[in-house]
């Protein structure tokens, strides 16, 4: 699995990948907070303020795997966008709270770590296990190289492909209420 990183590879000059993006995010995580935002709301925070920190596997000029991670800096950046926005957009926001388990995502991380935002495999072709996840956690070394101690991703405890993904990738559950689980993997 070769990946392309979204800045460095010239990517952002593509509004079809841009677009691409943003329905594959809107499609399979409809739990996360961009599912609720238009396109020109979602390009001018995920790839204005991130853009250095997704990485796309294409197969067929498809996106086959999306990694994002999100910085602490940029972490305060989207909350910051996201309260001008709900001020914008009221009625969107009734949406987003209308299902209180989202009020429980808010897990305290480790210090070091780097938080592993999105993740989406579509697994477009057959690819060894093995060989699959040491690509992604080579771009996981590449990314946090000698900033980070590891990386951290939090997911809903139902969500069990994610839950198998994570124990199978040597991702050990470091904090978890009622509804999410916060688990980290050290390198």
């Amino acid at each position: 699995m070769e990946f392309k990183n979204f800045l460095k590879d010239n990517l952002d000059i593509n509004f079809g990948i841009k677009k691409k993006i943003y329905i594959l995010i809107k499609e399979n995580l409809n739990f996360s907070i961009f599912s609720i935002f238009n396109y020109e709301d979602f390009e001018k925070i995920y790839f204005n303020a991130n853009k250095k920190f997704i990485y796309i596997n294409f197969v067929n000029n498809d996106i086959n795997c999306l990694i994002t991670y999100l910085t602490k800096e940029n972490e305060y950046s989207l909350r910051n966008y996201f309260l001008k926005w709900i001020f914008k957009n009221p009625l969107k926001i009734l949406i987003f709270l209308s299902n209180p388990i989202n009020l429980f995502k808010d897990i305290k991380p480790p210090k070091n770590y780097l938080q592993l935002f999105h993740f989406v495999n579509l697994n477009l072709e057959l690819i060894e296990r093995k060989k699959k996840y040491d690509s992604i956690n080579c771009i996981h070394k590449n990314v946090i190289k000698n900033k980070y101690d590891g990386i951290y991703v939090i997911y809903r405890n139902n969500n069990n492909r994610a839950k198998k993904y994570y124990q199978n990738n040597d991702f050990k559950i470091y904090k978890k209420n009622l509804f999410y689980s916060l688990s980290i993997k050290k390198f």
